[in-house]
Protein backbone atom coordinates (compact mmCIF):
# COMPACT_ATOMS: atom_id res chain seq x y z
CA UNK A 1 0.00 0.00 0.00
CA UNK A 2 0.81 3.44 -0.70
CA UNK A 3 1.72 6.13 1.97
CA UNK A 4 0.83 9.83 1.74
CA UNK A 5 3.00 12.25 -0.64
CA UNK A 6 3.12 14.77 -2.42
CA UNK A 7 2.56 12.81 -5.50
CA UNK A 8 -0.95 11.17 -3.66
CA UNK A 9 -2.24 15.03 -2.77
CA UNK A 10 -1.84 15.98 -6.27
CA UNK A 11 -3.45 13.05 -7.58
CA UNK A 12 -6.45 13.23 -5.39
CA UNK A 13 -6.86 17.17 -6.36
CA UNK A 14 -7.23 16.46 -9.27
CA UNK A 15 -10.69 15.62 -9.55
CA UNK A 16 -10.78 19.11 -8.05
CA UNK A 17 -8.74 20.84 -10.67
CA UNK A 18 -10.82 19.02 -13.21
CA UNK A 19 -14.31 20.54 -12.17
CA UNK A 20 -12.78 24.00 -12.31
CA UNK A 21 -10.88 23.32 -16.12
CA UNK A 22 -14.92 22.26 -17.22
CA UNK A 23 -16.20 25.34 -15.95
CA UNK A 24 -13.69 27.30 -17.84
CA UNK A 25 -13.55 25.67 -21.24
CA UNK A 26 -16.47 23.17 -20.57
CA UNK A 27 -18.56 25.53 -22.86
CA UNK A 28 -16.43 26.00 -25.88
CA UNK A 29 -18.08 23.01 -27.50
CA UNK A 30 -20.86 22.97 -30.10
CA UNK A 31 -22.51 20.31 -27.97
CA UNK A 32 -22.51 22.00 -24.66
CA UNK A 33 -25.69 23.45 -23.02
CA UNK A 34 -27.07 25.62 -19.73
CA UNK A 35 -27.91 23.76 -16.97
CA UNK A 36 -32.45 24.25 -17.44
CA UNK A 37 -35.32 22.97 -16.33
CA UNK A 38 -38.15 22.24 -18.78
CA UNK A 39 -38.69 26.71 -19.24
CA UNK A 40 -35.07 26.37 -20.76
CA UNK A 41 -33.77 28.53 -18.82
CA UNK A 42 -30.41 29.03 -17.15
CA UNK A 43 -30.22 27.31 -13.83
CA UNK A 44 -29.50 29.19 -10.52
CA UNK A 45 -25.60 28.65 -10.30
CA UNK A 46 -24.64 27.81 -13.71
CA UNK A 47 -21.89 30.37 -13.26
CA UNK A 48 -19.67 29.42 -16.46
CA UNK A 49 -20.11 30.74 -20.08
CA UNK A 50 -22.36 28.40 -22.43
CA UNK A 51 -23.94 27.84 -25.63
CA UNK A 52 -27.15 26.72 -27.15
CA UNK A 53 -27.42 22.96 -26.94
CA UNK A 54 -27.31 20.99 -30.06
CA UNK A 55 -30.42 20.51 -31.97
CA UNK A 56 -31.15 16.63 -31.66
CA UNK A 57 -31.31 17.30 -28.02
CA UNK A 58 -33.00 20.06 -27.64
CA UNK A 59 -35.93 18.80 -29.93
CA UNK A 60 -36.31 15.53 -27.52
CA UNK A 61 -36.08 17.93 -24.57
CA UNK A 62 -38.35 20.08 -25.99
CA UNK A 63 -40.87 17.52 -27.31
CA UNK A 64 -41.68 15.59 -23.90
CA UNK A 65 -41.39 19.33 -21.95
CA UNK A 66 -44.53 19.79 -24.69
CA UNK A 67 -45.94 16.20 -24.52
CA UNK A 68 -45.72 16.01 -20.03
CA UNK A 69 -48.69 16.43 -18.03
CA UNK A 70 -47.24 16.80 -14.27
CA UNK A 71 -48.31 14.15 -11.99
CA UNK A 72 -50.31 12.55 -15.06
CA UNK A 73 -51.68 8.19 -14.39
CA UNK A 74 -52.58 7.83 -17.96
CA UNK A 75 -50.48 5.09 -19.93
CA UNK A 76 -47.20 6.00 -20.84
CA UNK A 77 -46.56 7.53 -24.34
CA UNK A 78 -45.65 5.23 -27.24
CA UNK A 79 -41.75 4.57 -27.53
CA UNK A 80 -40.01 6.92 -29.72
CA UNK A 81 -38.23 4.79 -32.53
CA UNK A 82 -34.66 4.68 -31.25
CA UNK A 83 -31.31 3.32 -33.55
CA UNK A 84 -28.26 3.59 -33.23
CA UNK A 85 -25.35 2.85 -31.29
CA UNK A 86 -24.80 4.14 -27.37
CA UNK A 87 -22.01 4.36 -24.99
CA UNK A 88 -22.59 3.53 -22.00
CA UNK A 89 -19.88 4.32 -19.13
CA UNK A 90 -20.66 1.44 -16.12
CA UNK A 91 -18.76 2.81 -12.78
CA UNK A 92 -18.42 -1.60 -12.37
CA UNK A 93 -17.51 -3.28 -9.04
CA UNK A 94 -15.35 -5.58 -11.28
CA UNK A 95 -14.21 -6.87 -14.71
CA UNK A 96 -16.81 -9.13 -14.64
CA UNK A 97 -19.86 -6.74 -13.69
CA UNK A 98 -18.48 -5.03 -17.41
CA UNK A 99 -19.02 -7.95 -19.57
CA UNK A 100 -21.91 -9.38 -17.80
CA UNK A 101 -23.81 -6.48 -18.30
CA UNK A 102 -22.94 -6.09 -21.88
CA UNK A 103 -24.12 -9.74 -22.75
CA UNK A 104 -26.95 -8.84 -21.25
CA UNK A 105 -27.90 -5.45 -22.75
CA UNK A 106 -26.56 -7.77 -26.25
CA UNK A 107 -29.51 -10.68 -25.80
CA UNK A 108 -31.73 -8.32 -24.51
CA UNK A 109 -32.12 -4.52 -24.67
CA UNK A 110 -30.80 -4.28 -28.37
CA UNK A 111 -33.23 -7.11 -29.68
CA UNK A 112 -36.35 -4.95 -28.31
CA UNK A 113 -35.19 -1.60 -28.76
CA UNK A 114 -32.85 -1.61 -31.99
CA UNK A 115 -30.13 0.41 -30.13
CA UNK A 116 -26.71 -1.11 -29.57
CA UNK A 117 -24.74 -0.61 -26.32
CA UNK A 118 -20.93 -0.30 -25.93
CA UNK A 119 -20.80 -0.86 -22.07
CA UNK A 120 -17.17 0.74 -21.17
CA UNK A 121 -15.81 0.56 -17.75
CA UNK A 122 -14.06 2.93 -15.44
CA UNK A 123 -11.23 3.47 -13.39
CA UNK A 124 -9.62 5.46 -10.25
CA UNK A 125 -9.42 8.77 -12.58
CA UNK A 126 -13.07 8.14 -14.28
CA UNK A 127 -14.15 11.78 -13.24
CA UNK A 128 -10.96 12.98 -14.65
CA UNK A 129 -10.75 11.81 -18.15
CA UNK A 130 -14.97 12.20 -18.13
CA UNK A 131 -14.39 15.75 -17.77
CA UNK A 132 -11.81 15.38 -20.64
CA UNK A 133 -14.04 14.15 -22.92
CA UNK A 134 -17.06 16.46 -22.55
CA UNK A 135 -14.93 19.15 -23.10
CA UNK A 136 -13.33 17.49 -26.30
CA UNK A 137 -17.34 16.95 -26.89
CA UNK A 138 -16.48 13.13 -27.24
CA UNK A 139 -17.81 11.99 -23.89
CA UNK A 140 -20.21 8.59 -23.39
CA UNK A 141 -24.43 9.19 -23.98
CA UNK A 142 -25.00 7.68 -20.78
CA UNK A 143 -22.89 7.24 -17.70
CA UNK A 144 -23.12 6.27 -13.78
CA UNK A 145 -23.27 9.13 -10.89
CA UNK A 146 -24.73 10.35 -7.85
CA UNK A 147 -25.40 13.23 -5.97
CA UNK A 148 -22.14 14.03 -4.70
CA UNK A 149 -20.29 13.63 -8.28
CA UNK A 150 -23.08 14.78 -10.63
CA UNK A 151 -22.84 18.46 -9.53
CA UNK A 152 -19.53 19.01 -10.98
CA UNK A 153 -20.74 18.09 -14.31
CA UNK A 154 -24.98 19.75 -13.88
CA UNK A 155 -23.59 22.65 -12.50
CA UNK A 156 -21.93 23.48 -15.98
CA UNK A 157 -24.71 22.52 -18.35
CA UNK A 158 -23.27 18.69 -19.30
CA UNK A 159 -26.46 16.70 -17.83
CA UNK A 160 -29.19 16.44 -19.48
CA UNK A 161 -32.89 17.31 -17.47
CA UNK A 162 -34.70 14.44 -17.59
CA UNK A 163 -37.72 15.44 -15.72
CA UNK A 164 -39.56 16.46 -19.71
CA UNK A 165 -39.24 12.52 -20.23
CA UNK A 166 -39.71 11.20 -17.10
CA UNK A 167 -43.50 12.72 -17.07
CA UNK A 168 -44.01 11.79 -20.51
CA UNK A 169 -42.80 8.61 -20.23
CA UNK A 170 -43.69 7.08 -16.87
CA UNK A 171 -46.23 6.32 -14.72
CA UNK A 172 -47.81 6.89 -11.74
CA UNK A 173 -47.05 3.75 -10.96
CA UNK A 174 -43.51 3.45 -12.09
CA UNK A 175 -42.40 6.07 -10.15
CA UNK A 176 -44.21 4.96 -7.02
CA UNK A 177 -42.03 1.38 -6.92
CA UNK A 178 -38.71 3.54 -6.47
CA UNK A 179 -38.56 4.30 -2.97
CA UNK A 180 -39.82 8.26 -1.88
CA UNK A 181 -36.74 9.37 -0.08
CA UNK A 182 -34.38 8.32 -2.72
CA UNK A 183 -36.30 9.45 -5.75
CA UNK A 184 -36.86 13.29 -4.47
CA UNK A 185 -32.73 13.19 -4.17
CA UNK A 186 -32.97 12.74 -8.28
CA UNK A 187 -33.86 17.01 -8.37
CA UNK A 188 -30.68 19.42 -7.89
CA UNK A 189 -31.53 22.55 -6.16
CA UNK A 190 -32.04 23.90 -10.00
CA UNK A 191 -34.66 21.55 -10.27
CA UNK A 192 -33.22 19.38 -12.60
CA UNK A 193 -33.31 15.72 -12.63
CA UNK A 194 -30.08 14.52 -13.33
CA UNK A 195 -30.57 10.53 -13.86
CA UNK A 196 -32.96 7.61 -12.93
CA UNK A 197 -31.98 5.08 -9.89
CA UNK A 198 -29.46 2.35 -10.32
CA UNK A 199 -29.66 0.92 -7.08
CA UNK A 200 -29.72 1.70 -3.26
CA UNK A 201 -27.19 2.14 -1.40
CA UNK A 202 -26.07 3.33 1.91
CA UNK A 203 -23.28 3.56 4.92
CA UNK A 204 -23.37 0.62 7.30
CA UNK A 205 -20.47 -0.96 9.02
CA UNK A 206 -18.89 -4.41 8.17
CA UNK A 207 -16.77 -5.86 10.80
CA UNK A 208 -14.80 -8.93 11.94
CA UNK A 209 -16.44 -11.64 14.02
CA UNK A 210 -13.55 -13.37 15.01
CA UNK A 211 -11.69 -10.23 15.98
CA UNK A 212 -14.46 -9.60 17.94
CA UNK A 213 -14.98 -12.29 19.88
CA UNK A 214 -11.20 -12.27 20.49
CA UNK A 215 -11.70 -8.51 21.93
CA UNK A 216 -14.77 -9.86 24.00
CA UNK A 217 -16.95 -7.08 22.68
CA UNK A 218 -20.06 -9.20 21.72
CA UNK A 219 -21.63 -8.09 18.64
CA UNK A 220 -22.86 -3.83 17.34
CA UNK A 221 -26.72 -3.40 17.92
CA UNK A 222 -29.06 -0.82 18.51
CA UNK A 223 -27.07 0.24 22.18
CA UNK A 224 -24.70 1.39 20.16
CA UNK A 225 -23.08 4.98 20.12
CA UNK A 226 -19.79 6.62 19.14
CA UNK A 227 -18.52 6.43 22.14
CA UNK A 228 -18.83 2.84 22.19
CA UNK A 229 -17.74 2.42 18.65
CA UNK A 230 -14.53 4.66 19.07
CA UNK A 231 -13.70 2.69 22.16
CA UNK A 232 -14.48 -0.66 20.44
CA UNK A 233 -11.96 0.79 17.55
CA UNK A 234 -9.52 1.48 19.88
CA UNK A 235 -9.44 -1.85 22.00
CA UNK A 236 -9.34 -3.13 18.14
CA UNK A 237 -6.03 -1.79 17.31
CA UNK A 238 -3.18 -4.22 17.73
CA UNK A 239 -1.10 -6.80 16.03
CA UNK A 240 -0.81 -4.88 12.89
CA UNK A 241 -4.46 -4.66 12.94
CA UNK A 242 -6.24 -1.20 13.05
CA UNK A 243 -9.45 -1.23 14.50
CA UNK A 244 -11.88 1.47 12.37
CA UNK A 245 -11.91 2.82 8.88
CA UNK A 246 -14.14 5.75 7.81
CA UNK A 247 -13.46 7.83 4.78
CA UNK A 248 -13.63 11.07 6.73
CA UNK A 249 -11.71 12.84 4.03
CA UNK A 250 -14.27 11.97 1.00
CA UNK A 251 -16.92 14.66 0.06
CA UNK A 252 -18.96 11.85 -0.52
CA UNK A 253 -18.88 10.23 2.48
CA UNK A 254 -18.24 13.18 5.36
CA UNK A 255 -20.90 15.04 5.78
CA UNK A 256 -23.18 12.37 7.14
CA UNK A 257 -21.43 12.44 10.26
CA UNK A 258 -22.33 16.09 10.74
CA UNK A 259 -25.98 15.44 11.41
CA UNK A 260 -25.74 12.57 14.10
CA UNK A 261 -24.39 15.21 15.88
CA UNK A 262 -26.75 17.69 15.36
CA UNK A 263 -25.41 19.82 12.72
CA UNK A 264 -26.01 20.50 9.06
CA UNK A 265 -23.70 20.72 5.97
CA UNK A 266 -25.62 23.57 4.75
CA UNK A 267 -28.40 25.44 5.88
CA UNK A 268 -31.56 24.05 5.46
CA UNK A 269 -33.37 27.20 4.35
CA UNK A 270 -30.38 28.92 2.56
CA UNK A 271 -28.82 26.85 -0.12
CA UNK A 272 -26.15 29.48 -0.12
CA UNK A 273 -25.04 29.26 3.68
CA UNK A 274 -22.28 26.55 4.63
CA UNK A 275 -23.50 25.37 8.12
CA UNK A 276 -20.61 22.94 8.82
CA UNK A 277 -18.82 25.16 11.26
CA UNK A 278 -21.40 24.93 14.06
CA UNK A 279 -20.29 23.25 17.64
CA UNK A 280 -22.07 20.35 17.06
CA UNK A 281 -20.36 19.60 13.25
CA UNK A 282 -16.86 20.60 14.29
CA UNK A 283 -17.50 17.90 17.50
CA UNK A 284 -18.35 15.32 14.58
CA UNK A 285 -15.20 16.10 12.26
CA UNK A 286 -13.12 15.61 15.51
CA UNK A 287 -14.44 12.51 16.27
CA UNK A 288 -12.90 11.42 13.22
CA UNK A 289 -9.59 13.59 13.73
CA UNK A 290 -9.10 12.18 17.33
CA UNK A 291 -9.12 8.75 15.92
CA UNK A 292 -7.01 9.16 12.92
CA UNK A 293 -4.35 11.23 14.50
CA UNK A 294 -3.97 10.71 17.83
CA UNK A 295 -5.59 7.11 18.78
CA UNK A 296 -4.18 5.89 15.79
CA UNK A 297 -7.36 3.39 16.10
CA UNK A 298 -8.77 4.58 12.44
CA UNK A 299 -7.32 3.88 9.14
CA UNK A 300 -5.34 7.72 7.50
CA UNK A 301 -6.71 6.43 3.85
CA UNK A 302 -3.64 8.52 2.27
CA UNK A 303 -1.51 4.92 4.27
CA UNK A 304 -4.36 2.14 3.13
CA UNK A 305 -5.00 3.65 -0.31
CA UNK A 306 -2.18 3.22 -3.11
CA UNK A 307 -1.60 5.89 -6.45
CA UNK A 308 -4.09 4.71 -8.76
CA UNK A 309 -6.05 2.35 -6.35
CA UNK A 310 -9.99 3.01 -6.00
CA UNK A 311 -11.04 2.88 -1.98
CA UNK A 312 -13.44 0.85 -3.70
CA UNK A 313 -10.95 -2.51 -4.29
CA UNK A 314 -8.29 -1.38 -1.61
CA UNK A 315 -10.43 -0.77 1.61
CA UNK A 316 -12.05 -4.41 1.06
CA UNK A 317 -9.09 -6.03 0.50
CA UNK A 318 -7.12 -4.52 3.33
CA UNK A 319 -10.40 -5.72 5.48
CA UNK A 320 -10.06 -9.32 4.08
CA UNK A 321 -6.73 -9.52 4.96
CA UNK A 322 -7.11 -8.84 8.42
CA UNK A 323 -5.83 -5.35 8.61
CA UNK A 324 -8.82 -3.21 9.33
CA UNK A 325 -11.55 -4.95 12.07
CA UNK A 326 -14.16 -2.51 10.90
CA UNK A 327 -14.96 -0.54 8.11
CA UNK A 328 -17.79 1.96 7.91
CA UNK A 329 -18.94 2.49 4.31
CA UNK A 330 -21.53 1.55 1.24
CA UNK A 331 -23.52 -1.65 1.21
CA UNK A 332 -21.18 -4.12 -1.80
CA UNK A 333 -22.17 -7.70 -0.14
CA UNK A 334 -20.24 -9.43 -3.19
CA UNK A 335 -17.10 -7.07 -3.25
CA UNK A 336 -16.91 -8.04 0.48
CA UNK A 337 -17.47 -11.59 0.10
CA UNK A 338 -14.86 -12.20 -2.31
CA UNK A 339 -12.92 -10.12 -0.44
CA UNK A 340 -12.85 -12.17 2.42
CA UNK A 341 -13.06 -15.38 0.70
CA UNK A 342 -14.44 -17.41 3.59
CA UNK A 343 -10.91 -16.42 5.87
CA UNK A 344 -13.45 -14.98 8.72
CA UNK A 345 -16.49 -14.67 9.84
CA UNK A 346 -18.10 -11.03 9.18
CA UNK A 347 -21.33 -9.27 9.33
CA UNK A 348 -23.04 -5.78 8.68
CA UNK A 349 -24.39 -3.71 11.06
CA UNK A 350 -26.19 -0.66 10.73
CA UNK A 351 -23.89 2.83 11.66
CA UNK A 352 -23.95 3.37 15.61
CA UNK A 353 -26.03 6.08 16.75
CA UNK A 354 -24.46 9.60 17.38
CA UNK A 355 -25.58 12.33 20.04
CA UNK A 356 -28.65 13.46 18.18
CA UNK A 357 -29.45 9.72 16.66
CA UNK A 358 -28.37 7.76 13.89
CA UNK A 359 -27.78 9.40 10.29
CA UNK A 360 -26.42 7.22 7.14
CA UNK A 361 -25.69 8.30 3.57
CA UNK A 362 -28.55 6.77 1.01
CA UNK A 363 -27.57 6.92 -2.32
CA UNK A 364 -28.56 8.34 -5.42
CA UNK A 365 -26.91 6.24 -7.48
CA UNK A 366 -27.98 6.57 -11.01
CA UNK A 367 -28.15 6.11 -15.28
CA UNK A 368 -27.54 10.23 -16.38
CA UNK A 369 -27.23 11.32 -19.97
CA UNK A 370 -24.98 13.62 -20.95
CA UNK A 371 -26.21 16.66 -22.59
CA UNK A 372 -24.17 16.51 -25.89
CA UNK A 373 -25.14 13.56 -26.78
CA UNK A 374 -26.22 12.92 -30.67
CA UNK A 375 -28.44 10.56 -30.05
CA UNK A 376 -31.27 11.49 -26.82
CA UNK A 377 -33.70 9.65 -27.88
CA UNK A 378 -31.28 6.34 -27.97
CA UNK A 379 -29.73 7.26 -24.59
CA UNK A 380 -33.51 7.83 -22.99
CA UNK A 381 -34.54 4.11 -24.23
CA UNK A 382 -31.16 2.92 -22.43
CA UNK A 383 -31.76 4.57 -19.36
CA UNK A 384 -35.32 3.66 -19.05
CA UNK A 385 -34.69 -0.37 -19.63
CA UNK A 386 -31.84 0.07 -16.87
CA UNK A 387 -33.82 1.47 -14.45
CA UNK A 388 -36.27 -1.34 -15.57
CA UNK A 389 -37.80 -3.78 -13.09
CA UNK A 390 -35.78 -7.28 -15.83
CA UNK A 391 -32.51 -5.02 -15.27
CA UNK A 392 -32.42 -4.44 -11.93
CA UNK A 393 -33.37 -7.86 -11.46
CA UNK A 394 -30.49 -9.17 -13.42
CA UNK A 395 -27.91 -6.26 -11.33
CA UNK A 396 -28.66 -7.46 -7.99
CA UNK A 397 -28.07 -11.22 -9.17
CA UNK A 398 -24.40 -10.47 -10.63
CA UNK A 399 -23.54 -7.77 -7.89
CA UNK A 400 -25.38 -8.11 -5.03
CA UNK A 401 -26.92 -4.08 -4.84
CA UNK A 402 -29.98 -3.46 -3.04
CA UNK A 403 -32.62 -2.73 -6.05
CA UNK A 404 -33.48 0.84 -6.05
CA UNK A 405 -37.46 -0.61 -7.34
CA UNK A 406 -39.65 -1.98 -4.32
CA UNK A 407 -41.14 -4.64 -6.48
CA UNK A 408 -37.42 -6.09 -7.32
CA UNK A 409 -36.71 -6.75 -3.29
CA UNK A 410 -38.47 -10.12 -3.37
CA UNK A 411 -36.11 -12.83 -4.06
CA UNK A 412 -33.17 -10.08 -3.14
CA UNK A 413 -31.82 -11.91 -0.42
CA UNK A 414 -32.23 -15.48 -2.03
CA UNK A 415 -30.01 -14.33 -4.59
CA UNK A 416 -27.33 -12.83 -2.71
CA UNK A 417 -27.14 -16.00 -0.33
CA UNK A 418 -27.27 -18.32 -3.46
CA UNK A 419 -24.11 -16.60 -4.78
CA UNK A 420 -22.61 -16.26 -1.47
CA UNK A 421 -23.94 -18.75 1.05
CA UNK A 422 -21.53 -17.18 4.00
CA UNK A 423 -24.02 -14.09 3.31
CA UNK A 424 -26.53 -15.93 5.07
CA UNK A 425 -25.01 -15.21 8.33
CA UNK A 426 -23.88 -11.37 7.76
CA UNK A 427 -27.16 -9.72 8.53
CA UNK A 428 -28.39 -8.90 5.39
CA UNK A 429 -31.41 -7.79 6.71
CA UNK A 430 -29.58 -4.30 7.81
CA UNK A 431 -30.87 -2.53 4.55
CA UNK A 432 -34.68 -3.69 4.35
CA UNK A 433 -34.47 -2.45 8.21
CA UNK A 434 -32.93 1.19 6.93
CA UNK A 435 -35.39 1.46 4.49
CA UNK A 436 -38.57 0.86 6.88
CA UNK A 437 -37.05 2.79 9.72
CA UNK A 438 -36.05 5.74 6.71
CA UNK A 439 -32.86 7.22 8.29
CA UNK A 440 -31.17 6.84 4.90
CA UNK A 441 -30.43 10.26 3.36
CA UNK A 442 -28.54 12.28 0.56
CA UNK A 443 -27.07 15.71 1.32
CA UNK A 444 -28.25 18.63 0.37
CA UNK A 445 -26.80 20.29 -2.37
CA UNK A 446 -25.46 23.76 -2.51
CA UNK A 447 -26.61 26.98 -4.82
CA UNK A 448 -23.27 26.33 -6.50
CA UNK A 449 -22.55 22.93 -5.89
CA UNK A 450 -19.36 22.48 -7.99
CA UNK A 451 -17.36 25.31 -6.38
CA UNK A 452 -18.23 23.55 -3.00
CA UNK A 453 -16.85 20.71 -4.21
CA UNK A 454 -13.62 22.75 -4.65
CA UNK A 455 -13.50 24.64 -1.92
CA UNK A 456 -14.26 21.34 0.23
CA UNK A 457 -12.46 18.94 -1.46
CA UNK A 458 -8.63 19.99 -0.48
CA UNK A 459 -10.24 21.06 3.30
CA UNK A 460 -11.02 17.53 3.82
CA UNK A 461 -7.69 16.10 2.25
CA UNK A 462 -5.29 18.53 4.57
CA UNK A 463 -7.00 17.90 7.74
CA UNK A 464 -8.34 14.01 7.57
CA UNK A 465 -5.04 12.86 5.13
CA UNK A 466 -2.02 15.40 6.10
CA UNK A 467 -2.83 15.85 9.43
CA UNK A 468 -1.42 18.84 11.74
CA UNK A 469 -4.73 20.94 11.27
CA UNK A 470 -7.53 21.46 13.82
CA UNK A 471 -11.15 21.27 13.00
CA UNK A 472 -11.51 24.61 13.62
CA UNK A 473 -9.83 25.24 9.92
CA UNK A 474 -13.64 24.60 8.96
CA UNK A 475 -14.79 27.61 10.09
CA UNK A 476 -12.46 29.37 7.51
CA UNK A 477 -13.80 26.91 5.24
CA UNK A 478 -17.33 27.13 5.55
CA UNK A 479 -17.11 31.47 5.33
CA UNK A 480 -15.08 30.77 1.78
CA UNK A 481 -18.48 28.39 0.74
CA UNK A 482 -20.50 30.89 1.96
CA UNK A 483 -18.61 33.78 0.47
CA UNK A 484 -18.73 32.08 -3.36
CA UNK A 485 -22.17 30.75 -2.98
CA UNK A 486 -23.37 34.45 -2.90
CA UNK A 487 -20.93 35.76 -4.88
Amino acid sequence: MGTFTRRNFVQMAAGVAGAAVLAACGSSTATTAPTSGTNGTTAPGNTGATTAPNATTARTVASAAANATTGSSSAAAPARKASGTIRYLLRAGSADETKLTQDFLDKNFTPQSGVKVTVEPTDAMADEKLTAAMIAGTAQDVFDTWLDNVTQYADRGQVLDLDPLVQRDLKDADIKDFFAWQWKDFKLASGLRFGMPKLVNMAVVYYNLDLFDKAGLGRIDDTWDQDKYADAARKLTQNGTVGLFFRASELGRWWYKLGAWGGNLVDPADNTKAAFDSEESLAALEWSRKLIFYDKAMGNQANLVGVGQRAFDAIPAAFGAGKIAMVEDGFYPFTHAKAVDKKFRWAYAAVPKGPKGRTAFGSTDSFAIWKGTKNPDAAWELVKYLSGKEFQLYLTQITGYFPSRTSSIAGWKKSLTDAYPELADANLDVIPQAMDQGYPAERKSFKKDAEYRQIVAPALQKVFLVGGTPTSYFKEVATQVTTKMRG
